[in-house]
């Protein structure tokens, strides 16, 4: 057995041939990749709206009832920010978790390892990149926690999905 096979046992994991590469990018990692940021993209538009937490949002952003149609006429590419924000994310978090459990450090099979990866990458990059980014910019504590809320739920979801899937 070559020392490859023995570091990136996936091939026995899925008793598939051909190199890692392509087994990872098959058909069923990107439905998984979709799915997830189809479920991130729906997360959002619920997070962010009135009901929810659209009119904190809104009051930490300092905006008011007559700032909403402005809003309203920009909602067109931040949906497009969102939706291509969404699939870099769920991507990336795919990538981590089938590198993950290609390198055998421990990783949890299923939904749990799925959210173990999501919450690593919003503990290690969304949350100390948010808190200092709030700090330096004087945005309120109540944005950042409205903020962070949205992205700890939408990777951790993502990261189910993208565990139960892979």
């Amino acid at each position: 057995m070559k020392v490859a096979e023995k570091l990136y046992p996936l091939r026995e994991r899925r008793g598939r041939g051909g190199s890692d590469m392509a087994i990872m990018f098959d058909g069923n990692f990107f439905l998984a990749v979709i799915a997830s940021t189809i479920l991130s993209f729906v997360i959002g538009g619920i997070w962010y709206a009135g009901p929810v937490f659209g009119k904190a949002w809104m009051a930490a952003l300092g905006k008011t009832e007559a700032d909403k149609e402005a809003m309203r006429k920009q909602a067109p590419k931040g949906f497009v920010a969102g939706l291509v924000g969404a699939f870099i994310a769920s991507f990336v978090l795919a990538l981590f978790l089938e590198y993950g459990r290609q390198a055998n450090v421990g990783l949890p099979a299923g939904v749990l390892g799925g959210l173990v990866v999501g919450f690593l990458v919003w503990f290690g990059f969304l949350l100390t990149t948010g808190v200092s980014g709030a700090i330096f910019e004087g945005r309120s504590s109540k944005l950042l926690g409205i903020n962070l809320g949205f992205a700890i739920v939408s990777y951790l979801l993502m990261g189910a999905i993208l565990g139960i899937w892979l």
